[in-house]
This record gives C-alpha cells, structure tokens and sequence, in this order.
C-alpha cells in the first residue's frame, strides 16, 4: 500500500515539475518575441504604375519612378469635375494576368505591417494604403478593380517613420461592398491572396504637389499568437487547479480511484462587439439562422450612422470616440424594442434588425431613435446626430435586403445629415 502512495507521489511531482518548464517556455516566447516572424516586400523586384484620375477625364498628375532610396512617387492634386481628384502607387507583388493557379501572397497570419514613407511636406498630408486581395468568389483575372481594397487611411500629422499599422484596423470601403453585393459571405477582410498594394495620399487631402519616398514595406507576426499560447497557459493550469480542488475535496483511499474529469476547455471566440457590447457579424448570422419563415416575411433591417464620425478621433481623441460609440449604442438599446437586435458593421454603422415590422413601423422606430440621439447630452458638449437607412424584407434573400438598407442609408447621409430614407 505504501509503494502505491509512493508512485502516486512521482506521478504528481513529476507532472509539478513538467507543468512549471512548459510555463517557463511559454512566457519565454511571450516576452522574447521568438515566434515573431518577418516578411519584407521586395521593391526593386515588384513592378510599380502610378495612377490618376484622368482615366476618369480628371486633372491630378501623377509619376513613380525607382531610386536607390526607394520609390519616389509624385502626386499633382488638381481640382476638377471630380468630387475627389486622386493619384496612387500601385505596387504589384504578383501580376494578376499571368499567375494560374493564383497564387498571391498569404498574410492572414501577419498583425502589422510597417511603412517606411518620407513625405515632402513639414506635416504629414494624409496617408492611405490598400492590400488588395484575390478571390475566385469575387475577383476575375486581368480585373485589377475586381480586387477586394483592403484599406485603411490615416490624417495624423507627424507620425514615426516607420509607422506600424494592425490588421485587424482594415476595413473594406463601402462602395467596393455595394457594388460586389457581398456583403455577407465576403464582407470582411481578406488577406489571404494578396496581388498589388496601393499607396497614396488621403482622400482628403487638399489641392497642391505631393512627394511621397516609400523606402520599405515590411509585415511582422507570429506563428503562434500571444491568445493561443495565454490560452494554453490558463488551461493548462485550470486543469492543475482542478485537479488539486478535487484532491482534496475526495475520501483519502488507499486503492487507485479513476481521475477526476478535466473541467471543458474554455471557449474562444465571441458573438459580440468587446467595446460596444453590440452583436457583431458572427452573432447577426447566429440571429438570422433563428428567425421563422413567418419573421424573415415582416422582417425589417435599419442602419445607422454616426454622423461626421470621422472627426471625432482627431479633435478629440480616439477615447473619447469610443466613449462616444459606448454611449451611441446605449441611446439605440434604451429608444428600440426587446424584440430589435443590435448589430456593429463596421467602425461607426450599426444595423438594427426588426422582426415583425412593416417599413413604417421601422422608419418610425429609426425616427425615434435619430430624435434621441440629438437630445442626448453627451461628453465636452459634443453636437451628435446619425443618418439612418431603412428596409423591409420582400421576395430576395438577406444579402439583398442587407444591400438595400445599407444603400438607403448613404442615400440619407448624401442629402444631409441626420435623416432618415427608406429603400
């Protein structure tokens, strides 16, 4: 009986022991960084065109040429016919008409990529860049507009040089989803097929001459993310915890007993929006795949918009605009219905989802709540409104309906604020 007790002893100490190196080894990776993984573009070697809008009959003037620094690209902002004149570098990193099969470059795994970029002005005029992805589901060969516009732009003045953006910050424009209708099956995010990057000054910039010297693009990852490798750690020890937890809580025998069943794994993965609280697409998929035949007939979408959202980051901080969502998205949840669901789309529209509801009844509901936003006080005396979209279900599927609500929205927000149209 006592070489029982003795084994079991080792079999505990031993497994002590292994549980302390493996944590070691994982906060080891954790604080030196050596699962990060680099990847560098190869300018010299990528094909470059710059672009303007006189293929549009615009005035902007753009040139890109390669020099031992880099690319200088030149960009000649004129005011036309257009309501935003543009130039931008194209960097092909594979060429769309000769690759079969189609293989561009896989960056899913990456979280950054940094920018290596001189601009000729005291302060920085404004940065956009575009990854641009192919997919058999939405892209066609030689179609370089049929590419998904991975973008994100920047308007921050003095920025480090090399300035390092994340990912998970992309968003796809909203023109590029109303025209491709993909909006759910492909509505996110996609590097996983990278073809060309787009580099140019913001859409908001003013009218005048711009050099820009893009000296290097480099994307930094990890093979194995921070989550995963905290997460193994956390069960790892819950299991370590459990086990003690039952140890002791169990009759001292001196016969082997079966070993207490490890607690489920802890679930990853959530439905819902961190800062705002809001579903977010996975969970809106989750809603729709509950709602009857009979709710998807009087099913209504609304969307909403934050009007001029996007100069509440540079006045007044990025806190103080997400302060700003929290509160949004509480003023929609206190003015709808229990039975609306709510619904973050991207940075600053939401959708509201309205079973049992005929348009007029929506548009009322959308009424509502666009009359309490403006009422609300909210943070250093901020005037708020939002614009909002409005659709009913007919005979279409739910892509449909979603494309149609979302239009009616910028139909709204392209005759003026704090409106409200119905498609």
């Amino acid at each position: 009986m006592q070489t029982v007790k003795d084994a079991q002893g080792s079999s505990e100490l031993y497994a002590a022991i292994s549980l302390v190196l493996v944590t070691l080894i994982l906060l080891a990776l954790l604080f030196f960084n050596i699962l990060e993984k680099h990847k560098t573009i190869n300018l010299n070697s990528a094909n470059i065109n710059a672009v303007d809008d006189r293929t549009v009959l615009g005035s902007s003037i753009a040139n890109a040429v390669k020099t031992n620094q880099g690319i200088e690209f030149l960009c000649q902002i004129t005011k036309s016919h257009l309501e935003q004149p543009f130039c931008q570098l194209i960097i092909d990193v594979q060429d769309l008409s000769k690759q079969a099969p189609f293989t561009g470059l896989d960056l899913s795994n990456y979280q950054q990529i940094g920018l290596w970029i001189k601009h000729n002005h005291p302060s920085q005029p404004g940065t956009r860049i575009e990854l641009r992805n192919f997919n058999a589901d939405y892209s066609v060969q030689e179609d370089e507009k049929s590419l998904k516009h991975n973008s994100l732009e920047y308007l921050e003045a003095y920025v480090t040089n090399p300035i390092w953006l994340k990912l998970n910050d992309f968003s796809i424009p909203q023109w590029w989803s109303n025209s491709h209708n993909l909006t759910l099956s492909h509505g996110g995010t996609d590097f996983s097929n990278v073809y060309s990057i787009a580099i140019a000054p913001s859409t908001q910039v003013q009218e005048g001459s711009y050099k820009l010297t893009i000296e290097g693009i480099e994307l930094k990852g990890k093979y194995v993310g921070t989550t995963t490798l905290i997460a193994i750690l956390i069960t790892l020890w819950s299991f370590a915890f459990g086990y003690l937890i039952h140890r002791a809580n169990s009759p001292k025998k001196l016969a082997s007993t079966a070993p207490a069943q490890p607690a489920p794994a802890i679930a990853f993965g959530a439905m819902s929006c961190s800062l705002t609280g809001a579903l977010n697409r996975i969970g809106l998929r989750k809603c729709f795949d509950q709602l009857t035949p009979t709710d998807l007939k009087n099913l209504s979408i609304i969307f909403l918009n934050i009007d001029n959202y996007q100069d509440l980051s540079p006045n007044y901080g990025q806190a103080m605009a997400d302060k700003i969502l929290q509160q949004f998205v509480g003023q929609i949840n206190k003015s709808c219905r229990s039975s609306d669901t709510l619904v973050r789309w991207n940075t600053e529209e939401f959708l509201l989802a309205c079973p049992d509801t005929t348009l007029a009844q929506a548009v009322a509901v959308a009424d509502k709540i666009r009359a309490s936003i403006v009422d609300s006080a909210w943070p250093k005396g901020i005037q708020l409104s939002c614009s909002t979209g409005v659709a009913q279900m007919h005979d279409e599927d739910l892509n449909n309906l979603v494309a149609r609500a979302n239009k009616a929205l910028y139909k709204a927000k392209n005759t003026g604020s704090n409106r409200t149209a119905a498609a």
